[in-house]
């Protein structure tokens, strides 16, 4: 669904990514992990466009990224980024609403309200519809925008740090409601143990590159992270999930 071929990308002739490339399947929930300043959030940005990436060297469903429109593009992508700011006091419905202009000629008044009860439903937000977004707590504000994103019907979740500063009940709430929107998922993840949790597949980059792909099993080990991250860790199984939990030495 996802294919990066050969991506190199500068920011002030400063090499940022270097000769990217990875495929992503439909409905895969894909991590990018890595220090701060290693590229990932900038090769987050390459996909949804927000840098444009250098001709023939992002695909969606084998169409060249910068080909299509930002209309089209929409229906594909959704993105939710770790600091969306809303300088303007929207109310919760209005923020959802947002997600339809995709769907609609007349972003105002076309939107469908069953479509954006639906999506607040999903996330728990229904009862706060009315309410002034700027007034939500951070995990609340969280749950509208992956509302908005549901209300959008894209085939594909872009998550960039979405749980940065959130609490542990919140980041992990947050996490469960995208893993149970069965979309493509591609997220830029901060912590290791909730990449284990919750990925199919992992991308660990280091100084722009990727430098490991695989499983979390295959990627979270001690020599592994040790390398990417330069510090020392045990890796042991969750008692339950079996799923590898890395301990901080």
């Amino acid at each position: 669904m996802i294919k990066i071929e050969n991506l190199d990308f500068k920011i002030d002739e400063k090499e940022i990514l270097k000769n990217i490339r990875l495929k992503i399947k439909k409905r895969e929930f894909i991590g990018i992990i890595g220090e701060n300043g290693c590229g990932k959030s900038t090769l987050l940005k390459n996909v949804y466009r927000n840098y444009i990436p250098q001709k023939n060297s992002v695909y969606l469903d084998d169409i060249e990224l910068n080909d299509y429109s930002v209309k089209e593009l929409s229906r594909k992508l959704s993105v939710l980024s770790q600091n969306q700011k809303i300088n303007f006091d929207f109310s919760v419905k209005e923020i959802v609403e947002m997600g339809r202009y995709n769907r609609s000629s007349l972003f105002t008044s076309n939107s469908n309200e069953k479509d954006i009860d639906d999506a607040l439903n999903q996330v728990g937000m229904l009862h706060l519809k009315q309410a002034s977004f700027l007034t939500l707590s951070g995990g609340e504000m969280q749950r509208v925008l992956i509302a908005r994103s549901i209300a959008q019907e894209s085939e594909v979740l872009l998550l960039d740090e979405p749980t940065n500063h959130l609490d542990i009940r919140y980041q992990y709430q947050i996490m469960d409601l995208v893993k149970k929107l069965n979309k493509t998922v591609v997220a830029v993840i901060h912590d290791i143990n909730i990449a284990s949790r919750y990925c199919d597949y992992i991308f660990a980059m280091k100084d722009g590159e990727i430098k490991y792909e695989g499983t979390p099993e295959n990627i979270i080990t001690s020599e592994k992270i040790n390398e990417i991250f330069g510090i020392e860790v045990e890796v042991i199984k969750h008692p339950k999930t079996q799923k590898p939990i890395v301990i901080f030495l």
